[in-house]
């Protein structure tokens, strides 16, 4: 039973939220909201925070919020979103502020464009249409035979 209690406890206090609706890092303004959990010593979030910068030049729609996590108090406030042993710990949500994606270690660039490049079409993290767009283009496409 401790085991049982023990796993449960740490899967929900490292798993990320699903959304970002209620949260200080959701902007409904936003195609695109990427939260970046760092530290000032760790040279692979030093890497990812130039990528994020140059991905934001791109792509000026999304909302970037870089969240320092060198103190204690920082940590412990990004707990909920996840932040376990390894930074960075990035964050991409939709407009809707639904999580879609989630990075724990030096995103490859041109992967996160893509990504960002998806969401900002109204698009899912894989490519696809959302379903009700895809209902909506099935009915027409049948209206048409």
């Amino acid at each position: 039973m401790i085991i049982v209690v023990s796993l449960f406890l740490s899967l929900s206090l490292f798993a990320a939220p699903l959304s970002l609706k209620n949260s200080p890092y959701y902007s409904s303004k936003a195609s695109a909201s990427i939260i970046i959990f760092y530290t000032t010593w760790c040279p692979p979030c030093q890497r990812s925070l130039a990528i994020l910068d140059s991905i934001q030049k791109i792509h000026p729609n999304i909302a970037l919020h870089r969240v320092c996590v060198d103190d204690t108090q920082s940590q412990k406030k990004a707990i909920p979103y996840g932040l376990g042993q390894s930074i960075p710990l990035i964050l991409i949500a939709d407009h809707s502020g639904n999580i879609v994606k989630r990075f724990s270690a030096l995103p490859d660039k041109s992967i996160l464009n893509a990504l960002i490049q998806r969401l900002e079409e109204g698009r899912l993290e894989n490519g696809t249409l959302p379903i009700e767009q895809r209902v909506d283009t099935w009915k027409m496409d049948r209206k048409g035979m």
